[in-house]
């Protein structure tokens, strides 16, 4: 049914009680649920269910901005409880089967995490042995909404905060199916390695920063527009790139960036601008109306290319021919 799973709420009204309200600095509505399972005997349990609500406020100041805790008015444990009541009269009995199966499942996703890290785990202490940490170091991005990074490697420690999927933190150190994780002002927090996702993209670069802000270039498209600025650097493990490799990287930023930008109802963002920290650096923006097009097949890839600004063009070795002439 869910009940270990987070999820978004439309919003705080009629989820929180009146007294706290919504105001409009609050984003980010979400809510997970704490369950306590209390045996009365063989045949009966008692459960007792806790929404824990909370939301991002965005201080119009910048100073007190962070996440806050609502109570809740007991309508989401309420439902809980009625899906409960439903699933247990439809379903009078479990099968041992299905309990085994389902145990051999969480089973298997914790030997794949624990591998993952372990392979986490060897590169930090190549990096550490090579001298040459700069150039090694790791970098994580949140693979959904609203994933908690805890003050400590276990569920029930305290959350510092929830990362949203645009959210990238440095790999510090690999636990068990946890990783510690920078965080600002030099402290450090711990996500569980399963819930997060290597921000190396295809094309041999690696995303090292992420930012919304205006466009102040001169560029028609996006002029005094919001832009999510995109920086990326080498992959430390390609020393050669092939012809190319730039361009494709730009085009598998653009499609994945937009694609977060449609499934965010707060998304400001009318352009991506993708900036390579390289030998030959280069700068590549797009507007999400144009990447709308490509992605819903409206334009083809060199005539999206063509709707692109990419400076120098030089940089991108391997533009098509049809890309680099210009409309009729």
């Amino acid at each position: 049914m869910g009940a270990y799973r987070g999820a978004r709420l439309p919003s705080l009204d009629g989820f929180v009680e009146a007294a706290q309200g919504a105001a409009p600095d609050l984003q980010h509505p979400y809510y997970e649920f704490k369950l306590d399972l209390k045996p009365l005997g063989l045949t009966l349990t008692l459960v007792g269910v806790q929404a824990s609500v909370t939301a991002w406020y965005a201080d119009p100041q910048g100073s007190n901005s962070g996440y806050q805790k609502f109570k809740s008015n007991g309508r989401l444990e309420s439902d809980l409880l009625d899906r409960l009541s439903s699933f247990l009269a439809t379903n009078k009995s479990t099968s041992g089967v299905e309990v085994k199966r389902e145990i051999e499942a969480v089973r298997k996703q914790q030997s794949e995490a624990e591998r993952r890290g372990a392979e986490l785990e060897k590169q930090l202490q190549t990096a550490k042995t090579s001298g040459n940490t700069d150039s090694t170091k790791i970098y994580v991005e949140a693979a959904k909404a609203h994933v908690p990074v805890c003050s400590a490697p276990e569920s029930r420690a305290p959350v510092l905060l929830r990362a949203e999927p645009e959210d990238e933190f440095e790999v510090l150190q690999h636990r068990g199916a946890w990783l510690q994780v920078r965080l600002e002002a030099g402290r450090s927090g711990w996500v569980q390695e399963s819930l997060v996702k290597s921000n190396a993209a295809a094309g041999g670069f690696t995303v090292i920063r992420e930012t919304v802000s205006s466009f102040s270039g001169e560029w028609p498209r996006l002029k005094d527009k919001q832009a999510l600025y995109v920086w990326a650097r080498p992959d430390g493990s390609a020393l050669t790139l092939a012809a190319g490799e730039k361009l494709r990287f730009v085009e598998h930023i653009f499609m994945e960036r937009y694609r977060q930008a449609e499934h965010d109802s707060r998304n400001s963002v009318k352009g991506i601008v993708v900036i390579f920290l390289d030998e030959r650096g280069g700068v590549a923006a797009a507007s999400l109306d144009d990447i709308r097009f490509w992605a819903e097949g409206s334009l083809t890839s060199s005539a999206f290319i063509k709707r692109c600004s990419l400076d120098p063009l030089g940089a991108f070795s391997g533009l098509p021919v049809a890309a680099r002439r210009e409309d009729p």
